[in-house]
């Protein structure tokens, strides 16, 4: 959950810190340059009051809730300024317009997600991939077809990744899990009972973990090994369709198996072609840009 969405539910806070969650919100960046005892003055508190409230969204401090804060305000006004994640598109818009704006908000949603992208944690991931026995993916709704797809692309190169649809199997296999496996969990809000349950029971097991979620969910930093962050624009019931985490999620998992493959490079592009040519050795092209190099099917074969 966004540090914004936090302090706008302001669930749990005493009326002191309300008021100044309520002065955060409104001031936004201009808290830049404003010391806690600025903060304290303006939203007519204390800086005791100040402090619980960062304490309360899970910050250290002032200085450590600022800063992240500042950054999150920069994120939300970086990418998506002429269109809207949740509703796209009007029902008095043109079919031309509707088209369009679905095509927008895919390459708005893809400079998003690379924007949030930490390279050192992308090969960090890639190691942990590498040199684990089973690779399992634990999510529920779209994002289980989203898994398939990884999984089916990461076998035709020789690594095997296991996706259940059944929450059962997901649980056990979390139960379950060893050294040497790790474990790709999915969930936009990170606040699911089901992602509480898988951490803690690969967290207890010493197994790997890598999360992908909504950018702003600290609460599991200190207990996975690598947080992937999507782009986090959606409400979540408001919208039209879940566009910008369906294709943000999509995104991630094809650029995990793009450093994979990277990192196999020559192994894992003749790994692919032996296998395409086996199962398929009949299959032709149906247009010349289709066709293969005679020289390159030779080569597989």
């Amino acid at each position: 959950m966004l540090i914004i969405e936090k302090l706008e539910r302001m669930e749990q806070l005493s009326e002191a810190e309300k008021e100044v969650a309520k002065k955060v919100i409104e001031l936004k960046g201009q808290i830049k340059d404003m010391s806690i005892r600025e903060l304290a003055s303006d939203s007519y508190t204390s800086t005791s009051a100040v402090t619980r409230l960062c304490h309360k969204m899970g910050f250290r401090g002032y200085h450590d809730f600022k800063e992240k804060y500042l950054e999150e305000m920069k994120y939300l006004h970086e990418h998506f300024e002429n269109i809207d994640a949740n509703i796209p598109f009007l029902k008095d818009d043109n079919l031309a317009k509707v088209l369009g704006s679905v095509s927008e908000l895919y390459q708005e949603t893809a400079k998003d997600t690379l924007s949030l992208v930490d390279y050192f944690d992308y090969i960090e991931a890639t190691k942990m991939i590498d040199r684990s026995q089973n690779i399992y993916v634990l999510c529920i709704g779209v994002a289980i077809e989203l898994g398939k797809i990884f999984a089916d692309r990461m076998m035709r190169i020789g690594k095997n990744v296991i996706v259940s649809e059944n929450v059962n199997e997901q649980f056990y296999q979390s139960y379950n899990a060893t050294q040497d496996d790790t474990f790709i969990l999915i969930s936009y809000s990170g606040t699911t009972l089901k992602t509480k349950q898988y951490i803690e029971n690969i967290v207890k097991r010493k197994a790997h973990s890598i999360l992908i979620t909504s950018r702003g969910e600290s609460q599991w930093q200190d207990k996975v090994d690598i947080i992937l962050p999507m782009t986090t624009r959606e409400k979540l019931y408001s919208h039209i369709a879940s566009y910008t985490s369906t294709v943000s999620i999509m995104l991630i998992l094809d650029m995990l198996y793009s450093c994979y493959f990277h990192k196999h490079y020559d192994e894992a592009f003749q790994h692919k072609k032996e296998v395409a040519l086996s199962y398929e050795p009949l299959r032709k092209a149906s247009q010349k840009v289709m066709e293969e190099d005679q020289n390159e099917i030779l080569f597989s074969k």
